[in-house]
């Protein structure tokens, strides 16, 4: 990518308007290998690309590039192009574009015509103006599902730099640390506000709280929470947060004794206490969870699920009642999760107060997937969010003995890790089937019902996510996907 920087004309940093530039500090590099697929910087934050459809501040699906889709058959969707998209190299928006940017995913990453259903030549040009996408089974959910920034479009000529469609385009890359970019003023809306944006990697969340109590940056990403209050007291900073599609809860191992008892499972639950874990660990930033599947999701029935509690003398009679004798239960966390450790102790203690042993065994992030799924634990923190508007594929991966967390013990030996059953397995494909947001949601909320009832899981939060920011900064778009956040309205108040 060295060759790339500069590429674009655009306005250079000395030519910026301090008062017209920001910088946003990020939680990863921006230009790391991940994103060759496109030309080397991140889909995601910076709006260079658009996919065909756009995900909502209410989690709905929406035209962006594509005016309008319909299901020609059950396996057949047809997406009609908008006629008033320009490439930042001048081009115009084609169907070939689409088909091959599609393409490059399809060949970047093996998974993703599992994800959207949709095989490696599924994908083609009807004419200039609409493309053509077959998928592997009837999927009413497949417009939401390619609402996301991995399917951004981009000029299909690779030797350039890169270039979208979006309000941004890219004017200068510096490897492993940054990208600027400049608004392209060949938009078909309103030219972006800022004239110049950086995207600056900060990894470590103490540093990007200290660079914009400096003042070094504009905007931070990821605050941690437990640093949220100063920033929000201090009179140069300020802190926005936003309720995310992200759920924090406990996975409970259903084939792992002693957690296969169901009075025992449901003890843990009668235990906690959501809000002190919201109030306590997470410095009041967050929403006490009652199911698994945030409350911004459409078809979370949050508010109608039951709660447990919490109630420890309760939660005492059912360890009585259950078969537990004394076993130590392991509790799985991820070493990069800072505020999983806390939780941990947190929840340890709770069971410790109901006659229940546990132990906390912390993996790094390369080995957590792996130990989670071959079924080690009998407990398991874990974070479940959607980045699109179509969010089955969390029910599925999380609850259906063919999903991706379950999957591996299912196939071994017929088990799984909290997935409840063959009928709950049929309650998920009847919703991903369902063609009307009120049929799906009638299937997924007796799944949900189902999951709390039978204790597979201990809901704990649904994330907000926190954004530090200078205190004369204003503009920022929220949106409950934090890759989604929109900049084009960026000021800096007099």
């Amino acid at each position: 990518m060295a060759g790339a920087a500069g590429l674009l004309a655009g306005c250079s940093s000395s030519e910026a308007d301090a008062d017209d530039s920001f910088t946003v500090a990020l939680t990863r590099d921006p230009t790391r290998e991940k994103w060759d697929v496109y030309n080397g910087i991140t889909p995601y934050y910076t709006h260079v690309f658009e996919p065909l459809v756009d995900t909502t501040a209410e989690m709905e699906t929406a035209p962006l590039l594509a005016t309008d889709w319909e299901a020609v058959d059950e396996t057949t969707w047809e997406f009609s192009l908008r006629d008033d998209v320009t490439f930042h190299n001048g081009a115009s928006l084609t169907a070939d574009a689409v088909v091959h940017s599609f393409n490059r995913v399809f060949e970047q990453w093996a998974w993703v015509p599992g994800w959207i259903g949709v095989t490696s030549d599924g994908v083609t040009a009807v004419d200039d103006t609409t493309v053509r996408f077959e998928t592997t089974e009837p999927f009413p959910a497949f417009p939401g599902t390619i609402s996301h920034q991995y399917f951004g479009i981009q000029h299909p000529d690779e030797s350039e730099t890169p270039t979208g469609t979006g309000p941004y385009q890219v004017d200068e890359v510096k490897p492993g640390q940054s990208i600027r970019l400049t608004p392209f003023a060949g938009y078909r809306d309103d030219t972006a506000n800022p004239t110049e944006l950086t995207f600056e990697w900060i990894k470590d969340p103490n540093t990007r709280v200290l660079s914009l109590e400096k003042g070094s940056v504009d905007v931070a990403q990821q605050i941690p929470k437990s640093r949220a209050t100063a920033l929000a007291d201090a009179p140069e900073t300020a802190v926005d947060t936003y309720l995310t599609p992200e759920a924090g809860l406990v996975a409970v191992n259903l084939y792992r004794s002693p957690t296969d008892d169901e009075q025992l499972r449901k003890a843990l639950n009668w235990a906690v206490d959501q809000s002190r874990i919201v109030d306590s660990v997470l410095n009041g930033i967050g929403k006490p969870a009652r199911g698994p599947i945030s409350s911004t999701i459409p078809w979370s029935v949050h508010d109608d699920l039951p709660t447990y509690g919490p109630d420890r003398d309760r939660a005492r009679e059912l360890v009585a009642a259950s078969g537990y004798n004394n076993e130590t239960l392991s509790i799985l966390i991820n070493s990069k999760n800072t505020d999983d450790r806390t939780i941990a102790q947190t929840l340890s203690g709770w069971f410790e107060e109901i006659g229940v042993t546990s132990e906390i065994r912390q993996v790094d992030p390369a080995s957590f997937n792996d130990t989670f799924t071959a079924g080690e634990a009998n407990l398991t923190l874990v974070g479940f969010g959607s980045n699109s508007a179509a969010c089955d594929y969390l029910i599925r991966a999380m609850f259906h003995s063919e999903g991706s967390d379950n999957r591996k013990r299912y196939q071994q030996n017929g088990t799984g890790i909290y997935n409840p059953g063959p009928e709950v397995d049929r309650l998920i494909e009847q919703g991903y089937r369902a063609e009307t947001l009120e049929a799906k949601r009638d299937y997924y909320a007796e799944v949900q019902r189902r999951v709390v009832d039978t204790g597979a899981v201990i809901p704990l939060y649904y994330n907000e996510s926190v954004f530090g920011r200078q205190a004369d900064v204003a503009g920022i778009d929220g949106h409950p996907v934090d890759n989604m956040i929109e900049w084009s309205g960026l000021t800096r108040e007099q």
